[in-house]
């Protein structure tokens, strides 16, 4: 039997000399067959097969023997052909997938690492921004008393300045109708609050 390369196909074949030697063993027993069946009866069933199939004579059964065997070789030669292909296809899928796989594992594993540390620093980033956020709005709760002093003094003495002004421009005797700081256009609104 020779073989190809693993990758092509592979066929089971006879040597010539097993083959001439197989034949030469094939035609002695077509003679004996031959032999014993012409001496049945027309009754028996194998000598009516001998004669209907093979001619009634030797040759015709030694021809006959051959194709029958020329099927049944070619037969087990495709089926043993398919099963050696199927199994060389199965090697290399499983090789192809050896080298593959793993490497298709790491791949994923490291752009899941990628993605968590991506989704990680943005998790902290937005931590440290909300603390500081936190921090500036707890700094001016601390300030406010003090920003809350400071604009009722300036309103004070806007008041007080605008109040010594009124009395100036009374006790002078001029008109006085510069509207009281706070208000807009110079007048209250009805609510009295500033416009």
């Amino acid at each position: 039997m020779t073989e190809a390369s693993d990758y092509t196909e592979k066929r089971w074949r006879i040597s010539p000399n097993a083959l001439i030697q197989i034949e030469l063993v094939w035609l002695l027993l077509a003679g004996v067959i031959g032999w014993l069946l012409a001496d049945l009866s027309g009754g028996n069933w194998l000598a009516t097969a001998y004669r209907k199939l093979a001619g009634g004579n030797v040759l015709g059964l030694f021809v006959l023997g051959n194709a029958l065997g020329y099927l049944l070789y070619e037969e087990v030669n495709m089926v043993l052909s398919r099963m050696h292909n199927d199994e060389v296809i199965a090697k290399a899928v499983n090789q192809a997938l050896a080298v593959e796989v793993p490497k298709a594992v790491a791949a994923a594993v490291k752009e899941t690492e990628a993605a968590m540390a991506v989704t990680q620093a943005d998790a902290v980033a937005a931590a440290v921004a909300q603390a500081r956020t936190e921090m500036a709005a707890a700094a001016a709760v601390a300030d406010l008393p003090q920003v809350v002093a400071e604009t009722v003094a300036q309103e004070r003495r806007a008041v007080a300045v605008w109040y010594a002004r009124m009395k100036q421009a009374q006790q002078a005797g001029l008109p006085f109708d510069e509207p009281p700081p706070g208000y807009a256009n110079g007048a209250a609104d009805s609510s009295g609050a500033p416009g």
